[in-house]
């Protein structure tokens, strides 16, 4: 009866795990799990490696753990059991305390996995157990191995100038490149720092934005800055929600002169004209005192503080 009941637990994660791989390689990860939180961690570079989704690899090696149950080796059988259970476990640690967002397939492929083992009996062999916490730690100094050398040339533009404009911009919208190309020009004429802030609108553009990111700010192009590239474009794309209500539209502009700040959603020449005599002139700008939350200030007068005068690109899920 138990071991029936193991072979129905590890294939039913099996099943899960090959559907959840098919589901990212076709790029269609809402079959399974719509959520926001899901799509975040399925396009991250974490739901992948060596180009391969992580769903095969787990398909494959529980359809290998149960042929050796099959043939009565519960000892190699747990030992792959407690292997995937430990790399699992450092992947709902990276959700957790990295991405941020936790992805429900991820959690129920874990609870899966947890079940087979307990059903199994894994306990027993300790030599299994201990594989699946040494594979904890060496996934992390896989993923996380101190590689990372920063440009000697890095200049950083100092935000807490009187007049700054920062731009939320994707690599892929064609209105963010002309935004760019003329606040350049703009800000080079009236000495204003101009912080561009990569963001991601699609799963299409992810890696394309990261890299634009990592070229940026890291002389090497390994693993690791990979990583810290993409933490830095969920953050951008976190803090470009914020200031929008709660929705992903680029271009995003921010204005700073003096005490003073607005938002521009869109580029056009309306958008750019006023950006003009924002940085121009400060007697008749009509928007709100700073404070220590620009997301706050935004969220309460939504309705006035945001220009939408220009064409912008919208977030797409696919």
């Amino acid at each position: 009866m138990r071991k029936k009941l193991t072979f129905l637990l590890v294939m039913s994660t099996a099943a899960l795990s090959l559907a959840v791989g098919i589901g990212d390689l076709v790029g269609k990860t809402g079959i399974m799990c719509s959520t926001s939180a899901c799509m975040k961690v399925h396009s991250s570079s974490f739901g992948t490696a060596f180009a391969i989704p992580v769903g095969f690899y787990a398909t494959f090696f529980l359809l290998l753990s149960l042929w050796f149950y099959a043939r009565n080796n519960e000892e190699v059988f747990s030992l792959i059991l407690c292997s995937l259970l430990g790399l699992e476990a450092y992947f709902t640690f990276l959700q957790l305390f990295y991405i941020r967002s936790l992805c429900t397939t991820c959690l129920v492929f874990f609870a899966l996995l947890t079940l087979c083992a307990v059903s199994a009996g894994v306990q027993r062999y300790r030599n299994a157990v201990l594989s699946g916490f040494m594979l904890f730690f060496v996934a992390h100094f896989a993923f996380f191995y101190p590689s990372v050398t920063l440009k000697p040339t890095l200049t950083l533009d100092d935000v807490s100038q009187e007049k700054a404009i920062e731009i939320f911009a994707s690599p892929s919208c064609s209105h963010c490149e002309h935004a760019i190309a003329e606040l350049r020009k703009l800000c080079a004429k009236t000495g204003t720092p101009l912080i561009v802030r990569p963001v991601s609108i699609s799963t299409r553009d992810r890696d394309m934005t990261v890299r634009w990111v990592t070229g940026r700010l890291f002389q090497c192009q390994s693993r690791t800055s990979y990583h810290l590239a993409e933490k830095i474009v969920w953050e951008n794309e976190k803090e470009a929600r914020k200031l929008n209500g709660g929705k992903l539209e680029v271009p995003l502009i921010l204005v700073k002169v003096d005490n003073s700040k607005e938002l521009f959603k869109g580029w056009g020449g309306g958008v750019e004209s006023t950006i003009i005599s924002l940085l121009e002139s400060t007697k008749n700008l009509g928007v709100f005192p700073v404070t220590k939350s620009y997301a706050a200030t935004f969220d309460e007068t939504r309705g006035s503080s945001i220009c939408s005068g220009g064409s912008a690109c919208v977030e797409d899920s696919n």
